[in-house]
């Protein structure tokens, strides 16, 4: 399976990488973990009986854009109708606010649309083999590529690099062990009635547990279900880690009661261990030319939000367009 790039993570940054490079006739292979591509562009539904079905978004609830780049890509969204405003003004910061139509899963499926994606693919090594790269996954199949584009959090990146026995310069090593994340752990929540949640269905509160509480009905990506995303904050995620799910989902109910005012029918728990980066490496993306093209990008360089890991994948693949083979 040999191809002109290839990229690991299906996040954001690894889907903007590599549709730009596919639309400049390089072929391109994506090998992510999970079972769903997107990473933070993340959807689940909940089903409770054959009565009711909650749509969630349970990654990043929203997305802003405040650079021209990243503007000129969602004014291209919209008009296909792939996003769409949420709130204008949402927080009393003036600022727009955007989401997926269908969910913001549907946002990394559309980008994914004509790429080679392999899912559920968990990479243990990296090798340059002279001439290519080549990518050594749990499942015993293997990848070659000319380049290596590496978009996940840094501390996974890291490892894989050290398991690989890829050197970095200290000093480059020693600033990308700097760069830290944020947990966050996310209650899924389906209701059997309407919320008191705020239109226009989103709450940031400053509190602890909870930090954030989204209606998706209103958000309208879950038309048949009262599906609602409880986000703990920083602090509570990391306290509470390896807590029982029963333990979490009780503390963020108990936040939410002034909101919530109908039975839950059923929940899911999901832990972001790297939720948001809290200190980033502060350029685009960081290129390594021995042993092999090599490039990491991702969340982790420039800022927390999305616009951030869109921009810096965006920058790796122009390197890596006119980088030496």
């Amino acid at each position: 399976m040999y191809k002109d790039c290839l990229i690991i993570g299906g996040g954001i940054s690894g889907l903007i990488a590599a549709k730009t490079l596919h639309h400049q006739g390089i072929s391109v292979t994506i090998l992510d973990k999970g079972r769903g591509i997107g990473g933070r562009l993340a959807t689940r539904r909940l089903n409770y009986g054959n009565s009711q079905e909650g749509v969630i978004d349970y990654g990043a609830p929203h997305f802003t854009a405040q650079s021209p780049t990243f503007q000129n890509m969602l004014q291209e969204w919209l008009e296909l109708g792939l996003v769409k405003v949420w709130s204008t003004g949402f927080n009393r910061d003036n600022k727009t606010y955007y989401c997926g139509v269908e969910n913001n899963r549907a946002i990394a499926k559309y980008l994914a649309r004509d790429l080679d994606v392999h899912t559920s693919t968990r990479v243990t090594r990296l090798e340059w083999r002279n001439t290519h790269w080549q990518v050594d996954t749990e499942t015993g199949t293997t990848f070659t590529g000319t380049k290596l584009l590496l978009t996940p959090p840094l501390p996974q990146t890291l490892a894989l690099l050290d398991n690989s026995n890829i050197l970095i310069k200290p000093e480059i090593r020693e600033k990308l062990s700097q760069v830290s994340y944020h947990p966050c752990i996310a209650v899924l929540a389906l209701f059997s009635q309407p919320n008191l949640i705020p239109a226009p269905g989103g709450l940031r509160l400053e509190g602890n547990p909870l930090k954030w509480i989204i209606c998706n009905h209103q958000k309208g990506i879950s038309p048949s279900g009262y599906g609602v995303t409880m986000y703990a904050s920083p602090e509570y995620s990391q306290s509470h880690w390896d807590s029982n799910d029963e333990i979490i989902v009780q503390d963020l109910l108990n936040s939410a009661a002034t909101w919530l005012n109908s039975a839950i029918l059923t929940y899911q728990v999901h832990r972001w261990r790297y939720s948001q980066a809290k200190e980033v490496y502060g350029e685009p993306y960081l290129a390594i030319t021995k042993p092999g093209t090599l490039v990491l990008a991702g969340d982790g360089f420039l800022d927390s939000h999305l616009e951030g890991a869109v921009l810096s994948g965006l920058a790796a693949a122009n390197y890596l367009l006119v980088s030496p083979s």
